[in-house]
């Protein structure tokens, strides 16, 4: 094997040192020098290009990617195999699918009734809404853009920041990352106009990461917090592929894009409220499986989900990942 330079020792060990930093350095200048690329066509060449596959791009290349990358060189083979199955888990408790595909689209619906009043349309309007507008914008969104985001954003960066601050100061501090990685998407609304936009993104996109810190550690599953997303996002805007989502279908002549924030927002407040700051994170007793005061503790629980057994303690079936109690 080639002996690695003096440089790529320095770069990583800078990288095992900083990972959310290192994240950062790639995320933004690449990610953003995709997702800017239709609005300097438009100002440089009067080109219109659709904004969606550029979306696709950034989070790929800009997101998922780097997150990959500082995994494996952070923690290994191990923890890039942790990440992903915590990327691809499915098999959790239905009610968990149900908070995406029935309670984030009810939230989102009743606050936009709650603005806006009820709709008009008939009963065929709305079933033509409900499926080619929620569900397939839905599964189109998560497949697209919201499963890398999110395994970006809650599996690599608030999950580190959460180990090491505790759930309620890694959403905080998620959430205005999170936020400008839309500043492309604001950037048409003027500078002032952009300004007020992302901050009104920060603000809810603090309490949205609330909810999504919970649902990742009470499912231990990236997929439901992906499919979480973009259920929000179904419901009013849609995917970008396709059509929009629901509620425009329903409310043809209003803007609904911003209701599904203030709803994800309301939940993320609500779920804050009801586990009293926890958000799903077992307690430390709950994590160290062998409390008994002669020798270290049998498990130990890595910022990965993997899990590492102390030979000399007295063995114990360890779980692959705490999902936690409230």
């Amino acid at each position: 094997m080639t002996a690695l330079v003096p440089w790529q020792r320095r770069l990583g060990g800078a990288i095992r040192r900083h990972p959310v930093a290192s994240f950062l350095v790639w995320s933004f200048p690449v990610g953003q020098a995709i997702a800017f690329q239709p609005v300097l066509a438009r100002a440089w060449y009067d080109v219109d290009l659709p904004t969606a596959p550029f979306v696709v791009g950034a989070n790929l290349v800009g997101l998922l990617l780097p997150a990959l990358v500082i995994t494996r060189v952070v923690d290994g083979r191990a923890g890039v195999h942790a990440l992903r199955k915590r990327a691809v888990r499915v098999r959790v408790p239905l009610r968990w699918y149900g908070l995406a595909l029935v309670v984030v689209p009810m939230a989102t619906t009743a606050t936009a009734v709650a603005l806006l009043g009820p709709p008009e349309g008939t009963g065929w309007v709305l079933a033509s809404a409900l499926a080619a507008g929620l569900l397939v914008q839905l599964l189109v969104g998560v497949l697209t853009t919201n499963w890398a985001e999110e395994v970006a954003w809650t599996g690599f960066v608030q999950t580190r920041l959460q180990d090491r601050h505790g759930p309620v100061r890694a959403a905080v501090a998620t959430g205005p990352l999170f936020a400008l990685q839309h500043v492309s998407l604001a950037y048409g609304n003027g500078w002032l106009g952009g300004m007020a936009v992302l901050l009104f993104i920060t603000a809810t996109a603090v309490p949205f990461r609330f909810l999504q810190g919970w649902v990742a550690n009470r499912t231990g599953s990236l997929f439901v917090v992906g499919l979480v997303h973009a259920a929000g996002n179904a419901t009013t805007d849609g995917s970008g592929f396709g059509g929009p989502g629901l509620l425009p279908r329903l409310f043809p002549d209003d803007a609904v894009g911003p209701v599904h924030l203030l709803a994800s927002a309301a939940l993320g407040l609500v779920v804050l409220a009801a586990t009293r700051g926890r958000l799903g994170r077992p307690a430390a007793r709950d994590i160290v499986s062998d409390s008994r005061p002669a020798g270290p503790p049998a498990v130990l629980v890595r910022r990965t989900g993997a899990v590492s057994v102390d030979r000399r303690a007295p063995s114990r079936r360890a779980t692959e990942h705490p999902t936690g109690r409230r």
